[in-house]
């Protein structure tokens, strides 16, 4: 079993980016950052890894601390687009975060409102969303300038209830809508169902694992305008 905190230590990781893109003319509308280790593990196994070796909000923090750094200070920074980057509900409510956030905010003052925080789901945390601390802290990071994103939506424990409680500034929908999406009627209404919630709302849909030009025309006549997939673009790292 690998060592969380060694790998760490080590340098042993970096960040790719995959492009989200504008239905209208496919231009930039941000990156995702997504974590990727030296050691060949699995992004996914790497964070389970470190809920078992309780080193979660470690890995978790300094993800996002060095995905800004590494955006920044690229050349896609001058695009003006957003950052989204991943955060686990437990990580928010820990008492170390808000110390986190005020350190980040003085680091990046003038691009915090450029981050929107993407909040991962899993089993394990179910618990956390129903924290008063949770919702609390939410409101705190978009006083500070931040964004807010529902990941996952229709895959993991994202329901009706967290989308109405959070109001998130972004909702993504899980990349299982997305595939034969131009084949499948059902995932048709639930796509428009969520285009239709958006309209009426301030969020902003983002449809996840686009793979085909089928799939991505489909999409766009439901009302979808950002989306994120293979087809759009692959993770790469920055210059």
């Amino acid at each position: 079993m690998k060592n969380i905190a060694f790998v760490m230590e080590t340098k042993q990781y970096y960040h790719e980016f995959q492009p989200l893109c504008q239905f209208t003319d496919r231009g930039r509308f941000g990156y995702e950052a997504l974590l990727r280790s030296l050691t060949g593990i699995n992004p996914n196994d790497l964070f389970q890894l470190a809920m078992e070796q309780n080193f979660l909000f470690e890995l978790d923090t300094w993800s996002m601390s060095h995905a800004l750094s590494s955006f920044f200070l690229s050349s896609a920074a001058e695009e003006e687009g957003l950052l989204f980057v991943n955060l686990f509900p437990s990580t928010i409510t820990a008492d170390a975060f808000p110390k986190f956030v005020k350190d980040l905010r003085k680091r990046f003052a003038c691009a915090i409102h450029r981050v929107v925080i993407e909040i991962n789901e899993t089993i394990s945390e179910e618990s956390v969303w129903y924290n008063p601390v949770f919702l609390q802290r939410i409101k705190e990071l978009r006083k500070e300038g931040f964004h807010i994103a529902l990941d996952d939506v229709g895959e993991g424990t994202a329901t009706l209830r967290k989308i109405v409680e959070v109001s998130p500034d972004f909702i993504k929908i899980d990349c299982f809508f997305a595939k034969q999406l131009s084949q499948s009627k059902k995932k048709q209404q639930v796509v428009r169902l969520l285009v239709d919630y958006c309209r009426q709302t301030e969020s902003i849909l983002i449809l996840e694992g686009i793979e085909r030009q089928e799939d991505f025309e489909c999409a766009a006549q439901l009302g979808v305008t950002i989306g994120q997939g293979f087809y759009l673009g692959r993770p790469h790292r920055l210059d």
